[in-house]
């Protein structure tokens, strides 16, 4: 296990807002009881930027909605409690999105995902804690985050990081109106450096 990482309340508080938007208020105290952080129920984190949360407190409540719902049900959860994390995140906490005062809408679509995915890693850097990076390539961005709380969760034979796929795909659904896939790549609990994902230019054809 890495040493212990600090990560802003207000990042935990959106995923736990999330989860119980998702999950409800039953589910949410189980997660919370599982992953050891009974702290927190009835009692979430406040929303500030204040340094008292883990890397290793988030990656517990991920590991205990995984453990909740199995491998296969997991997945399905994470990516809605991902896209929930998005919005709420949106409507409380747009700092740490990268996202406070925004105004793209008149931007070609392309131009759009690339500057709303370079905000969210300049902020994840700044405000989270979270050196994150952008590279561009032809048919697809790739949005690289080099700590990741899945460094705290036991090791899986493949990428695991379904809130963070989540918060893209709502991030690129809310800033073209359009379903884009995304794709974790590489992932720290497998053994890679980096947890990577891809973001395909192009919208899903519905």
């Amino acid at each position: 296990m890495p040493e212990e990482r600090p990560l802003p309340n207000a990042a935990l508080r959106v995923l736990l807002d999330a989860i119980q938007d998702v999950m409800g208020e039953n589910g949410t105290k189980a997660v919370l009881n599982a992953g050891g952080l009974s702290q927190y129920i009835d009692n979430f984190p406040p929303k500030n930027l204040e340094m008292d949360a883990t890397f290793a407190q988030y990656g517990a409540v991920q590991q205990a909605v995984e453990e909740f719902y199995g491998p296969r049900g997991a997945r399905a959860m994470l990516l809605r409690i991902g896209r929930a994390t998005f919005q709420f995140g949106l409507r409380d906490q747009p700092a740490i999105l990268g996202l406070a005062g925004i105004a793209l809408k008149a931007l070609p679509e392309k131009t759009r995902m690339k500057l709303i995915l370079d905000r969210m890693a300049k902020a994840a850097a700044e405000r989270v804690n979270q050196p994150t990076h952008v590279i561009e390539e032809g048919d697809a961005f790739y949005f690289v985050v080099e700590h990741c709380p899945c460094g705290w969760r036991p090791e899986h034979d493949k990428p695991c990081c379904y809130v963070t796929v989540g918060v893209l795909m709502e991030a690129m659904a809310w800033i073209t109106g359009k379903v884009h896939r995304v794709e974790e790549v590489a992932c720290i609990a497998n053994g890679a450096a980096s947890c990577v994902y891809r973001v395909a230019k192009e919208a899903v054809v519905t």
